[in-house]
């Protein structure tokens, strides 16, 4: 078969991947992330590290540049469909990326009248974020990144701020990464809500790669939520697992991923997720089976050197 031949297959193959079984998603931000079932933080070695954990560039590609799209139909959400779509590059010690994403914000509870506690309500809301990624290394193994942000749900953009650190020794990688530092508000004039917070979130993660540091033909990893996060469906604190392989001399990368909440029903999900080197860029796609009232899908473009 024919290199262009070849190229072309591949790509049909993860085009199918990426549109043929959507569904739920840790977050709906970085195909190769939800390829891996979430557990990206101590990998985060492309340019959607810009999110998942910025503190990964420095042991990640010296140029990455990624973009994608997709689309999350999150459980409790009704009938709603939430669009994504990322830019992000990254040149280390710098990363830069805008994001539009679905997520989940919560207001502060009304008085309980009956002397119940209060609850905070949940919502399905899309924000759009411009992010700057600043890394400083700490010791030869020891990076840690501060990334400003700021966030907007409609007419009102607030600043924010994520923070990483990622450890190094030899084949082994940990991350811990720290989202919505500032606990911004917004609000999202489309659905009459104001005053929506996005609450901080602490994830951490371990990863092996078989040829770290450098490329490997085998990557590990393992994710863990520190904190809880709400939902629609309820809170969930998520452990993750997957495993990523290089074929044909780095032109087909194939990866798969379990993940479930240790906080009330395991509500457990699988993802699955393929790349293809197409004229020098890699076309990446994933899908996820879990609970059939979740869905999304991601399809990407991605350069790395």
């Amino acid at each position: 078969m024919s290199s262009n031949r070849l190229n072309q297959s591949l790509f049909a193959v993860v085009l199918a991947l990426g549109t043929a079984m959507p569904a739920d998603a840790q977050s709906s931000l970085g195909v190769r992330a939800n390829g891996m079932g979430g557990a990206f933080v101590g990998v985060a070695d492309d340019a959607t590290a810009v999110y998942w954990n910025p503190a990964g560039l420095a042991t990640g590609a010296i140029v990455s540049a990624n973009v994608e799209f997709g689309a999350l139909d999150p459980a409790g959400a009704g009938d709603r469909t939430l669009n994504h779509r990322l830019l992000a590059f990254s040149l280390p010690p710098l990363g830069l990326a805008y994001y539009r994403q679905g997520t989940f914000g919560v207001t502060a509870p009304e008085p309980a009248g009956t002397g119940a506690p209060s609850r905070k309500e949940v919502h399905t809301i899309s924000t759009s974020t411009v992010a700057v990624a600043l890394l400083h290394s700490l010791t030869e193994r020891i990076v840690v990144s501060a990334t400003p942000k700021l966030v907007w749900g409609g007419d009102s953009v607030r600043a924010d701020v994520d923070a990483g650190v990622m450890v190094t020794a030899n084949r082994f990688r940990l991350g811990l990464v720290a989202h919505h530092l500032a606990s911004p508000t917004v609000d999202v004039a489309e659905d009459g809500l104001e005053g929506v917070e996005l609450e901080p979130h602490l994830r951490v993660g371990g990863g092996w790669g078989s040829g770290w540091p450098g490329y490997s033909r085998v990557v590990i990893a393992v994710d863990s939520d520190v904190t809880e996060r709400a939902t629609p469906s309820g809170e969930r604190r998520d452990v993750a697992a997957g495993v990523e392989t290089w074929w044909l001399a780095r032109r087909l990368g194939v990866r798969g991923g379990v993940r479930g909440s240790t906080v009330g029903d395991t509500r457990a999900v699988l993802s699955a997720g393929a790349s293809a080197l197409v004229a020098g860029f890699y076309v990446d796609g994933f899908f996820a089976a879990g609970d059939a009232s979740e869905r999304s899908w991601s399809l990407g473009l991605r350069y790395s050197f």
